[in-house]
């Protein structure tokens, strides 16, 4: 990566307008066709999990269900960004159907992903995925909050960090600031989700009773419920780690140097993921297109990924998933030095390269 500023990351400096038509069309029946596919996915893991059969099928069934779980979430993803379906309503319709197993609420989801995330990317203060702690930050907070960053940062926290810091904090009931502003606006999601979410709960309580009478609820909570929820909570949690952190990817706190190329292109990961079997999720991963141009659907953003790979090459933060990869990230990128433009250790020291020079290897 060469930091330079003479790209701005717009669409059309790396699309030709008949391109970003091409990228962009949505197709009602496909959308329908995927969004049916993996609710049907989804339900047949949780009957299994939940089904009169060996505890250990039920467990792996759990574990289907959960990559369920980040699966629909993929597609409720794109919907709110109104880029999965042709017209608003069908995408609003199907965000919400496609949210009810990760219980999010859209419009909350909206404002915490699109309005803050997408618009301001690796912006200290606005966007808060995974915003690194400077120094000071960390040297002025409270002991427990030093432990949980220390929690969020290991190669466990990425659950703990999805669940704590962003769910139950930013997506389920307008608590914050900033959504309590327009709480109106967003008690109806809210509702909504806390009403399915104990329906479906209860759903699972009694026909896992049903089916297994000598089983307690308490197992019964955990296997149907439990579990692959907070398997979805690692995947979502260490995905968007995946994505927005590493060595050469760079924050910024200052709003009058950050840029739309810093945030979008030279501020997003390409993750080449090994194994292909979850299509949505392998190619939710090349996420600098999405970044870019957030209106591509999921299920053409790798065509599109290829065009901007083409485009700015190198510029692009582009490695390939291992568990090497990934502790060699985990232990690099503790904290953020925002005057040197550097990632550095819980003492401060430097771990990685400043911004516009590359990683050694």
């Amino acid at each position: 990566m060469t930091g330079t500023t003479s790209y701005s990351g717009a669409p059309g400096e790396w699309l030709t307008a008949e391109a970003r038509k091409q990228v962009t069309r949505k197709s009602a029946a496909k959308a329908w066709l995927i969004l049916s596919g993996h609710v049907a996915f989804y339900f047949l893991t949780l009957a299994g999990a939940m089904a009169p059969l060996p505890l250990a099928i039920n467990l792996a069934f759990a574990i289907l269900n959960g990559f369920a779980i980040g699966l629909l979430f993929a597609i409720g993803h794109d919907c709110v960004h109104k880029a999965f379906a042709p017209d608003r309503l069908t995408n609003q319709i199907m965000a919400r159907i496609s949210f009810l197993p990760c219980a999010h609420s859209a419009s909350q989801w909206e404002v915490v992903h699109n309005k803050n995330h997408h618009g301001n990317t690796n912006l200290k203060g606005v966007d808060y995925v995974w915003a690194p702690m400077s120094k000071a930050e960390y040297d002025a907070a409270t002991p427990l909050r030093r432990f949980m960053e220390r929690i969020y940062r290991s190669i466990g926290g990425s659950g703990v960090y999805y669940l704590i810091d962003f769910w139950l904090r930013r997506l389920v009931v307008p608590v914050t600031h900033e959504m309590r502003a327009q709480w109106r606006r967003h008690l109806p999601d809210s509702l909504f989700v806390i009403t399915t979410l104990a329906l479906t709960i209860v759903m699972i309580l009694l026909i896992g009773k049903a089916w297994n009478p000598d089983r307690s609820y308490l197992t019964i909570f955990l296997v149907g419920w439990a579990l692959p929820y907070l398997l979805w909570n690692y995947l979502v949690g260490i995905s968007v780690y995946l994505q927005h952190t590493h060595p050469e990817i760079h924050w910024s706190d200052d709003p009058a140097e950050w840029t739309f190329y810093n945030g979008a292109i030279a501020g997003t990961t390409h993750v080449e993921i090994p194994f292909k079997w979850a299509w949505l999720f392998f190619d939710g991963m090349a996420h600098t297109a999405h970044h870019a141009l957030p209106s591509i659907p999921i299920y053409k953003i790798k065509e599109a990924q290829d065009v901007l790979m083409a485009r700015y090459g190198d510029e692009v933060v582009r490695y390939k998933f291992t568990i090497g990869n990934y502790l060699k990230t985990l232990a690099a990128c503790k904290l953020y030095d925002f005057e040197r433009h550097c990632w550095t250790d819980f003492d401060g020291a430097p771990t990685g390269p400043v911004r516009g020079e590359r990683l050694v290897t």
